[in-house]
């Protein structure tokens, strides 16, 4: 709900401050004094194009602000832009230097020109002829279709499914490309997997075949070291123990009873028995480092196998492990994903099922409801004055695939608000057939179409402000006084702002603005300010006759307002 215009130095108004009630609200004034002005003021608040040509005469610049009491959804916008709330007040305001240069604002805040635009749409929605392009568009038709047959949880409906059904042929989508890549890459899994499996490591075991190895290598080491000993000793020719065996031999011819050889054949044979007992011990423990030596080769050749597949695979054995296992749920995903793909499809199809069935549902809803919204549209429209008006509300398939659009088993091409696109075309005279609507209603007619949906609407919708651009135009005498009805019938409803030439429609309102305009040197100045009840009658007056002082349109005008 607006709840307050100010206006600077925007064309021929200095200055103007307008408090509106929260119902139906009117602007009056004699032509060419800047009526039309304070709704382009308006417009330019929330967001419209904006010249530095509107800058006027009383000033550098000019600056408009608007003051809001908003509803969620135009919160969460400005919350969603970064602008913090508080309470139900936003304030958008607009500033146009001289050179072209502007400012947008929303409490405070600064923000581009189409964000102050997109907030505006969520505030404000006007009707007639600057806005007949809105009624153009197939949505805006559609959305008012299922406004008026309260299609709300049908259309929910309609697009949970429609949003199950994009995941679901997403996730197939996700799965082929899954698997085609496993398939491909299948061969080669498993070309690599089986060469590990048939080397068949084990974590660490490199570590302990190096270890292990190292411990044999020493072990060969000494074995030869054993062998050069057992040769020297006694394997081979001049042996060192077989040389002692022959000099202990020999030794007996020696003289017994000298003393000194005596001693000498104790020590040689000392030497036989230190060499045969050396000798044996080194046998010994050669057959046993011969035994333990026998596994070096096997070690080596199977070290040799483990550290190739690590240069192979250019990672350590335990990440070849890992890799392994990864192999393994490759292959087994392969397997798994076949049976798995029958079951996406599965839940699929009935995805696809059940959003065919809610479309046809929403579909039927919509066919129901479109001819009643067309009757109680032509009814209202003929006490609007448009007698000869006929309206046709055709449901079209959606034919054409493109973004954000899916086709369903059998070719029905469906969105997330149906499968049908809504065209309301129009006859505004007996004979001359049906055209798309807004390609040949005036401003005025546009207007009244809307005033006529409205009513027709009552309190479903959000309650933003209304504006009514050019209802009058055109309008007899009794007309007119329908129009007003249903003016106040919808202000019940939502705020309503309008310019109006019709005396019967001005003391409808609840709150009654005029516009005057004077010269001020060599300049004119528009003024406009809130009216009290003597004004109004001087003022509707004026409208009657031309003449706000003519006692008799005082009096008519006393009893238009006393009726309203």
């Amino acid at each position: 709900m607006l709840r307050r215009l100010l206006v600077k130095n925007f064309l021929l108004i200095r200055e103007a401050e307008l408090e509106f009630s929260p119902r139906l609200n009117v602007l009056t004034g004699e032509t060419g004094t800047g009526k039309s002005i304070l709704l382009g003021a308006l417009g330019l608040a929330l967001g419209g194009r904006g010249s530095p040509k509107w800058i006027g005469a009383h000033g550098a610049d000019l600056r408009i602000e608007v003051v809001f009491r908003s509803d969620r959804p135009a919160r969460r916008m400005v919350r969603a832009m970064g602008i913090p709330t508080e309470g139900e007040e936003l304030i958008l305001s607009r500033e146009i230097h001289p050179g072209g240069v502007g400012r947008c604002f929303v409490n405070g805040h600064r923000v581009l020109q189409r964000a102050l635009r997109k907030l505006g749409a969520q505030l404000v929605e006007i009707h007639g002829q600057r806005a007949e392009e809105r009624f153009r568009i197939p949505e805006v038709q559609r959305d008012l279709l299922d406004l008026f047959g309260g299609h709300g949880e049908q259309r929910r409906r309609v697009r949970e499914l429609f949003r199950d059904l994009r995941i679901h042929r997403q996730a197939l989508e996700e799965h082929r490309a899954k698997m085609a890549r496993l398939v491909e890459e299948e061969d080669w899994i498993r070309f690599q997997l089986q060469e590990i499996e048939q080397i068949d490591p084990a974590a660490g075991e490199i570590e302990q075949l190096r270890e292990r190895a190292g411990s044999l290598r020493e072990g060969v080491r000494q074995s030869e070291w054993l062998m050069l000993a057992e040769q020297i000793l006694n394997a081979r020719e001049g042996a060192v123990l077989e040389s002692l065996e022959t000099l202990d031999d020999r030794a007996t011819s020696l003289p017994p009873e000298a003393p000194e050889w005596q001693e000498i054949r104790a020590q040689v044979k000392g030497l036989v028995t230190s060499a045969r007992e050396l000798y044996r011990q080194l046998s010994a423990l050669r057959s046993h480092a011969d035994e333990d030596c026998n596994d070096l080769p096997v070690i080596e050749e199977r070290l040799e196998r483990l550290e190739g597949l690590e240069r192979k695979h250019r990672k350590p054995l335990l990440e070849i492990l890992d890799a392994a296992g990864a192999m393994r749920e490759s292959l087994l995903e392969v397997e798994e994903n076949k049976e798995r793909e029958q079951a996406i499809r599965a839940e699929l199809a009935r995805a696809e099922a059940a959003l065919g069935e809610a479309v046809s549902e929403l579909r039927s809803a919509r066919q129901k409801s479109a001819g009643k919204l067309m009757r109680a549209l032509e009814r209202e429209l003929a006490s609007l004055g448009m007698q000869d008006c006929a309206l046709h509300l055709a449901l079209e398939p959606l034919a054409a695939i493109r973004e954000g659009l899916l086709t369903l088993p059998g070719g029905s091409v469906v969105g997330s608000a149906g499968a049908e696109r809504v065209r309301l075309e129009i006859q505004t005279n007996r004979g001359a057939g049906f055209h798309p609507l807004g390609e040949i209603a005036s401003g005025g007619e546009m207007a009244r179409i809307a005033l006529g949906l409205r009513v027709v609407l009552g309190d479903r919708g959000r309650a933003l402000l209304t504006v009514f651009d050019e209802i009058d135009a055109g309008l007899g005498a009794t007309a007119a006084r329908d129009v007003a009805k249903r003016l106040q019938r919808v202000s019940m409803h939502r705020q309503v702002l309008l310019v109006t030439h019709v005396p019967v429609i001005a003391a409808s309102a609840e709150r009654h603005f005029r516009v005057w305009k004077q010269a001020e040197g060599a300049t004119n100045t528009a003024t406009a300010r809130a009216l009290s009840e003597p004004e109004r009658v001087a003022e509707v007056a004026r409208m009657l006759s031309g003449d706000g002082a003519d006692s008799r349109a005082r009096a008519h005008a006393a009893a238009l307002l006393t009726k309203v």
